[in-house]
């Protein structure tokens, strides 16, 4: 009797034993509760939704922090927008800021960095006739009103200091941030700089990066630039700008920053709103314009992964997620038809990469419902989308946030996942 008791009992201390060890790992988190804070060894990447374009805070291992975009005001005329996270009741830049404090480890007193993937309103603030102004002499929206409220150290763009490639970038939102640029410059001593392709130093743990080897930021691709793959070596996807009219040069969406995030085993890809097709609809697309494939040779297979351009129909196209073939993808939704019919069946195809793999989309709307086949199986189609990597990256979680308000409730633990 004894023996068949022992029989029983310890497969379940074995059970119990493990799913306490799960549970202390995700330190017992569970529905309606706040997203536990940031621990020391942890890598949280952050995909904040605000109904308005894009925002990932990164709070990497030693405490460093990394904003990529800030969602900003945009024109409110067009109906397939979706509404303003928690509520209109505040600007977008605003409520990203709010976040951004809530979540950056105990002592920060601003963003070590700020990453502008694309020079677009939804990704960098648009700036519009009523937008508010600073004493400083610029408006606020996105990047300028986080700046104004949480304040940045170092700003990394693609154009800095000309902003004339592939042409002179002139318009409201382009001219705000110049003067916001030389007022920070000149009064608070941010640094900035251009996002150089190849380099894996330029944005580096600033508070310990000795305790943490394993970590790495690889600058993948911008302006036309990949990485090679060896050393900090880049090619040029493009052919000199002197032979293409101007019609068909490259546009703002193709030029965007891509990069890759390394902690241990595991990896993890973003890249703005790169995309794989011509956005205008012509007969013979220039092929040098397809440049999704090539970053995704130079990132090889991760993780997880920000999909390009919102989900959209042009963006994560066939040779791109096989090269990536990520076991977690976060869709930060802006408008209707995020993600696209095309773009959702390609991520879900077990043709395109064979395995399991979770879909996180912030919003769905009510039309992407009804046109997206199967979007309802997502993992995910509501809410802030936290990914946190364990002390080492050998596991990562992923926690979906209530976005209805601030108290940052957890909707949904996935995980763990082992890192590959």
């Amino acid at each position: 009797m004894k023996a068949i008791t022992l029989y029983m009992v310890l497969p379940m201390l074995a059970l119990w034993s493990s799913t306490g060890a799960a549970e202390r790992d995700a330190r017992g988190t569970t529905r309606g509760e706040p997203l536990p804070p940031w621990r020391e060894g942890e890598l949280d990447i952050h995909h904040i939704h605000t109904g308005r374009g894009e925002a990932q805070l990164m709070v990497l291992p030693d405490g460093t922090s990394v904003l990529i975009d800030m969602s900003g005001k945009t024109s409110e005329q067009a109906p397939f927008l979706l509404p303003t996270r928690p509520d209109a009741s505040r600007p977008p830049g605003e409520w990203v800021a709010r976040y951004v404090r809530r979540v950056l480890p105990a002592g920060a007193v601003k963003l070590d960095y700020a990453l502008i993937s694309h020079f677009h309103g939804d990704h960098m603030g648009t700036i519009v006739p009523d937008s508010p102004r600073s004493p400083n002499g610029y408006q606020l929206s996105g990047i300028t009103q986080v700046a104004e409220s949480v304040g940045i150290a170092k700003v990394i763009d693609r154009g800095w200091p000309r902003y004339d490639y592939p042409a002179p970038i002139r318009n409201p939102t382009m001219d705000n941030y110049r003067r916001f640029l030389d007022w920070q410059i000149r009064h608070r001593g941010m640094r900035v700089e251009a996002f150089e392709p190849g380099r894996n130093d330029q944005i580096a743990l600033v508070h310990g990066s000795g305790r943490y080897p394993g970590f790495e930021i690889r600058n993948l691709y911008a302006n036309g630039r990949v990485w090679t793959g060896e050393g900090t070596a880049t090619r040029s996807l493009f052919p000199p700008l002197e032979g293409i009219p101007p019609e068909d040069q490259p546009g703002e969406n193709k030029l965007s920053i891509a990069l890759r995030v390394r902690y241990g085993a595991f990896d993890y890809y973003t890249g703005g709103d790169l995309s794989a097709v011509d956005e205008e609809v012509t007969f013979e697309p220039h092929a040098w314009k397809n440049v999704e494939p090539p970053v995704a040779q130079a990132a090889g297979p991760v993780d997880a992964m920000k999909a390009n351009h919102h989900g959209s129909w042009d963006a994560n196209s066939i040779p791109f997620l096989a090269a990536l073939r990520p076991r977690v993808i976060v869709v930060p939704a802006r408008a209707d038809g995020h993600p696209a019919v095309n773009t959702y069946r390609r991520m879900t195809s077990q043709k395109v990469w064979p395995g399991e793999r979770d879909v996180f989309i912030t919003h769905v709307s009510d039309a992407t419902a009804k046109t997206t086949y199967r979007v309802d199986k997502a993992a995910s189609v509501q809410g802030h989308v936290v990914i946190r990597v364990e002390r080492g990256g050998a596991r990562y979680r992923v926690f979906v946030l209530d976005d209805a308000d601030e108290a940052m409730r957890v909707k949904a633990v996935h995980g763990p996942y082992e890192s590959n």
